[in-house]
């Protein structure tokens, strides 16, 4: 790993972006160390140099797509947001925008969460709740739910707004029309909002 982190920035970035192309593509027991490398215009025995293994490469690029994403989001902004829908719209704004300049990490993001080979399912799915929870601690507040008609149902709302959004990310992958899909989310947020908040908050 060391020998790739120390390419130039440029070189790091197109063999990155035909890794995450293809595991995009063929998901991770049909990429190929040979494909890739291809594509990035080095040699096979190069990638083994820098990443070891197929494995290695595909755990550095979850980890570096899992930053990334986490970095899109301004943390300040939502902490701004006094109510938890606005900072699930937000958050989910952030989100899209860097979908939009980071299509390569888009589209592997969406493979990993279908992923299903043996040897990467739990490391994933530990990954997925470890998301799952940062997540929530940026949008979801603990005044949050006293607003809820049900205060208990603020924790199953927030795991179906997340299923949701796995659902849209899919559709933003094979869709370049995101303003559509975004009003059709932001709908969909105010129907749950008018629903689950006591009506005094929703003035």
């Amino acid at each position: 790993m060391e020998k790739f982190l120390s390419l130039p920035e440029e070189k790091q970035t197109t063999i990155r972006n035909a890794a995450l192309s293809c595991f995009a593509k063929h998901g991770y027991e049909k990429a190929s160390i040979n494909d890739i490398a291809k594509a990035s215009g080095i040699s096979k025995a190069s990638m083994f140099q820098y990443f070891g293994t197929k494995q290695a490469l595909y755990e550095y690029l979850v980890k570096y797509c899992t930053t990334q994403m986490k970095q899109a989001y301004d943390r300040y902004s939502l902490d701004k947001s006094t109510d938890f829908f606005d900072r699930v719209w937000q958050a989910s704004v952030m989100k899209v925008e860097n979908m939009k300049r980071n299509p390569f990490v888009a589209a592997f993001i969406t493979q990993v969460a279908v992923e299903k080979a043996p040897e990467m399912r739990d490391a994933l799915q530990s990954l997925m709740k470890d998301g799952e929870r940062s997540t929530q601690a940026l949008v979801m507040h603990e005044e949050d739910v006293k607003k809820f008609k049900h205060p208990e149902d603020a924790q199953l709302l927030f795991r179906t707004l997340m299923l949701l959004a796995q659902g849209m990310a899919f559709q933003l992958e094979n869709s370049m029309d995101y303003d559509e899909i975004m009003s059709e989310f932001e709908g969909i947020l105010n129907m749950l909002k008018y629903n689950f908040y006591k009506e005094e908050y929703l003035l």
